[in-house]
């Protein structure tokens, strides 16, 4: 479904919300007022400010505050986009952009090289994880956030950018003149097989690639690697594009069956979407991982799956966020995105969990019960977030841990292990003397710890060193089947997959 897009003009009465509440008090509400008296309230209310205020003002941004401040009155997700966050947005969407082609992150506040991204100039060229980036186009990078990086890293393809570069064990900077390409982000980063007849996906988004690239994923998973059941991984999956999430549920729901159903004041807002396509693979044994950073378009997905007893959910309760968007253009490149219906699950339940404001206004109950539409008619609960079936939350770190990856401890680490042993080979054994080395860069770093809290963590360090040399030698591909190993989500789902030969088997396995 495309986003029916209408072109509208920004007038001032879109400033009257959040100003008559504030500045006109409960009488002109209570008597719904006069759009047109408002209207004017809010102009003088403007033109005192621009000329009596105690210091000079910009317009501008008033009349944006003013904007903003009505939005925020409505929900989280209802706002106005300048050029930039128009185009941001469209680039998520549209899952490609002209760039070198990295992931980056801040480590110890530095810009740093996360990952090359296989095929594209910055892989070719010979960028590595770990290298420091010092300098674009000869401008320092000390005290850039993120932003400030993509912004410059980011621009039309052909187009040349100047990278500098500290890498470990050189003595001297790298420089690099790198041509940006178009840059296509992938929604599946990983698919493998993690037993004889077990596969795994990560789906990481919601763009308008997930569903080809997620199909394409199960062709080589089914009809190369030859599994015959599949963990399918949504967790920290913040969503994206409502057609998408309906695309990627019909790889899974038979034809016929509701998806999901979006709901809002307009009429035209009611709306059912359901699978127009039979599972090439059937009725495979499916395991979902979901946490609280899956949200949107995943929460259609899991939503979906666990009302038609589809497969299992494992994992967390989700983030709740069931709403959906319209884009409606504006003048200057801008755009508005207005909430304009709520999802809802084959069974009924609001995806969209209530705000704190929507809680306050009326006295708390119980959770309302319902029903999956298959052959058992399990009870869940709704409404807002999708409940997992199985709950295994993440583990807590320890105050050690939180301080080490925070620090950039072990990345340091690995660092340096992966530039002087370039050819060690997966498998590789972790020794006291790399645990050593460990501890002198963790002290350096004036993080205070005991022997005794060391050892405690012992198998989280042992993790992460594999993970983190995995990522530097080996890329993406080598440290998700370095983490994988560990995850308990992962091996949970293993556990119950194992056991089962059909989705019926999964649920009495787990005791539901």
């Amino acid at each position: 479904m495309k986003l029916k897009r209408k072109k509208i003009v920004i007038i001032s009465s879109l400033l009257v919300v959040v100003l008559v509440g504030g500045f006109l008090g409960t009488r002109l509400w209570a008597q719904k007022g006069n759009i047109f008296e408002a209207l004017h309230v809010f102009n003088t209310i403007l033109n005192i400010v621009q000329q009596n205020y105690v210091k000079e003002v910009d317009t501008k941004e008033l009349i944006q505050a003013a904007i903003d401040g009505m939005l925020e009155s409505l929900d989280p997700y209802s706002v106005y986009m300048d050029a930039e966050e128009f185009k941001d947005l469209r680039i998520k969407t549209e899952a490609e952009f002209g760039g070198i082609g990295i992931q980056i992150g801040l480590r110890d506040n530095v810009l740093t090289v996360i990952s090359p991204i296989e095929g594209t100039p910055a892989y070719r060229i010979g960028m590595r994880a770990g290298d420091k980036i010092t300098k674009i186009d000869s401008e320092p990078t000390e005290g850039f956030t993120l932003d400030d990086a993509i912004k410059r890293l980011r621009g039309k393809p052909g187009t040349k950018v100047e990278v500098e570069v500290m890498r470990e064990g050189a003595t001297e900077p790298l420089h690099f003149t790198i041509i940006r390409e178009i840059i296509k982000i992938k929604a599946v980063p990983y698919a493998g097989k993690l037993t004889d007849d077990i596969g795994y996906v990560r789906l990481a988004d919601f763009s308008k690639v997930a569903a080809p690239e997620l199909r394409s994923a199960l062709d080589s998973l089914f009809e190369i690697e030859g599994i015959k059941k599949l963990i399918l991984d949504l967790r920290s999956n913040s969503g994206g594009l409502l057609q998408e999430g309906v695309e990627v549920s019909e790889l899974f729901i038979p034809k016929g069956d509701t998806i999901v159903i979006t709901k809002g004041r307009s009429p035209l807002s009611l709306r059912g979407y359901v699978s127009q396509e039979d599972p090439k693979y059937g009725n495979f044994p499916l395991v979902v991982l979901v946490d609280r950073g899956s949200a949107s378009a995943t929460e259609i997905v899991a939503g979906a799956i666990q009302d038609w007893e589809r497969g299992l959910i494992l994992g967390d309760t989700t983030f709740g966020k069931g709403s959906v968007q319209t884009l409606y253009p504006l003048p200057e490149d801008a755009a508005l995105k207005l909430t304009s219906a709520y999802w809802y699950t084959p069974s009924g339940r609001c995806i969209n969990r209530p705000t704190k404001k929507d809680t306050t206004k009326k006295q708390l109950t119980k959770p309302a019960t319902f029903y999956t539409k298959g052959k058992a008619k399990r009870i869940i609960y709704g409404e807002g977030a999708i409940t997992p079936d199985v709950y295994l939350p993440y583990e807590r770190l320890s105050d050690l841990e939180s301080r080490l990856i925070n620090k950039a401890v072990i990345f340091e680490f690995a660092n340096k292990y992966a530039a002087r042993h370039p050819n060690i080979t997966k498998g590789f054994k972790i020794t006291q003397e790399m645990l050593e080395e460990v501890k002198e860069i963790a002290m350096r770093k004036d993080i205070k710890f005991t022997q005794a809290q060391f050892d405690s963590s012992l198998e989280f360090i042992n993790r992460e060193i594999e993970r983190e040399i995995a990522l530097k030698l080996w890329g993406s591909r080598g440290e998700y089947e370095a983490r994988l190993k560990y995850d308990p989500q992962v091996q949970k789902a293993c556990e119950l997959l194992t056991k089962a030969k059909t989705s019926e088997d999964l649920f009495k396995i787990a005791g539901k």
